[in-house]
């Protein structure tokens, strides 16, 4: 059976926003942060020859070779941003996978070396504890904080960008993150990390663009490579600031948003806020609007269809009920007048908790399926055992039990599930019949 906690009618309110740490960004220097003069010069060199020396390499470039130069830039775009969703952050960092097969491992951490974002041990040990901050409050340990300073414009640009030109002070928690138990593989790309990459983003584009067009083709794939790189690092960086800044916030208790129109991150950003709530979840969003603005997920899918990955992690209909009705009623009693709110609270409460019983129930009866489904194969490979060994009247018997067993179970499940689609159906009509109410007495 399904371990869900038992339901309650109380709902905590939308904690307070934290106070700001910092004015300035000079300030920074007198918390211990220093320039990463190494990242740094890189991060501004790299950007202002970009833009330089793009348009000038597509003038020079060999007759047609420009759609060789926009293909390999998109192409490493989109291959740093898969590997960066799909492995670094939802199969690493978040352990959405139970098993992650070694050719998964050593494909992808080849494949995030175009993403140019620091080792995947690294990156993964940074993003653990951004989410430990919605855990544990401790908001100045988060690197990318859109929360330090009390300007719009500076937090934007900190959590965008400026995290990566410093080097933060120590930590604990960094440390224990960096020292978490790791594939093998994993720790081998932190350590050749440098040389690595360096084959990966100006090593293979030289050489590539040489046997294609000679010294010209190699400078102008390079500058095509570098493009690639600075698009895939804006793009990762969108989900560290635009969707801890702007987005759908209705009765979110996270530092994340709901935004449903950014899909450059390929599904991390229009979904911030569930996957923030239920961060080992292998998807980044609930509903039917996850299926649609998630493109990770589908990569994670493909990986599991192959054999690649194995028992990924996802919500159940409990958590994704407990998740969805806390938010709701936070809300709803924050817009509510109060003479209203007291009239409704109790139902509203009450009409969760159905709901969330009615999950529970769901996941139980899912759960059991499974479970039967297992032993029914293995029974079934049991009885061509026992068959060849002259004994296979018992064993069929218990195959039959088995069978009998989980066609109960599917009937259960079916009414299980209709049983949810009211209770949820109810607990959202109670919502609308609320806000009526409110505009009632305004």
């Amino acid at each position: 059976m399904i371990d869900c906690p038992t339901t309650t009618r109380q709902h905590p309110q939308t904690p307070d926003a934290p106070e700001p740490i910092y004015s300035r960004f000079s300030d920074l220097t007198k918390a211990g942060f220093s320039i990463d003069w190494g990242i740094a010069s890189f991060l501004v060199i790299s950007h202002c020859l970009v833009l330089v020396l793009t348009p000038l390499a597509y003038v020079v470039a060999p007759a047609g070779f420009w759609k060789v130069m926009l293909a390999w830039t998109l192409l490493h775009a989109l291959i740093a941003a898969i590997a960066t969703t799909a492995y670094s952050h939802r199969l690493i960092a978040h352990r959405a996978a139970k098993d992650v097969r070694l050719p998964t491992h050593v494909i992808f951490l080849g494949l995030q070396l175009f993403a140019l974002q620091g080792s995947v041990r690294r990156w993964s040990a940074q993003h653990v504890i951004h989410h430990a901050v919605d855990k544990t409050g401790q908001h100045h340990l988060d690197p990318y904080s859109t929360t330090w300073f009390d300007t719009g414009w500076r937090n934007f640009l900190w959590s965008h960008m400026l995290t990566y030109l410093f080097n933060h002070p120590p930590s604990r928690e960094f440390d224990a993150a960096m020292n978490a138990k790791m594939h093998p593989a994993i720790i081998w790309q932190d350590k050749h990390y440098v040389p690595l990459l360096i084959l990966a983003n100006f090593a293979l584009p030289i050489a590539l663009g040489l046997g294609l067009a000679g010294w010209l083709g190699g400078f102008c794939l390079l500058v095509a490579s570098s493009a690639g790189y600075v698009l895939a690092h804006h793009n990762t960086w969108t989900v560290n600031s635009v969707t801890h800044l702007w987005g759908f916030k209705k009765g979110l208790i996270s530092s994340a948003k709901n935004n449903y129109i950014w899909l450059g991150p390929l599904g991390e950003g229009n979904h911030h806020a569930d996957h923030h709530d239920h961060p080992r979840d292998f998807r980044n969003g609930f509903g039917w609007s996850g299926w649609v603005l998630d493109p990770t997920r589908y990569v994670i899918l493909s990986l599991r269809a192959l054999g690649l990955v194995k028992g990924l992690n996802r919500a159940s209909r409990w958590q994704e009920a407990h998740i969805i009705t806390r938010r709701k009623v936070r809300d709803t009693k924050a817009k509510s007048q109060s003479v209203v709110w007291q009239r409704w609270e109790e139902k509203l409460a009450l009409l969760g908790d159905e709901w969330l019983a009615a999950a529970q129930t769901w996941d139980q009866f899912k759960l059991e399926k499974i479970q039967l489904s297992q032993q029914i194969r293995q029974a079934g490979a049991d009885k061509m055992a026992a068959a060849r060994e002259r004994m296979g009247d018992t064993q069929e018997e218990f195959l039959r039990d088995l069978q009998a067993r989980r066609a109960s179970v599917r009937a259960e499940l079916h009414d299980a599930r209709k049983r949810l689609k009211e209770r949820r159906e109810a607990f959202f009509t109670a919502l609308s019949e609320l806000k009526q109410a409110n505009m009632a007495v305004a």
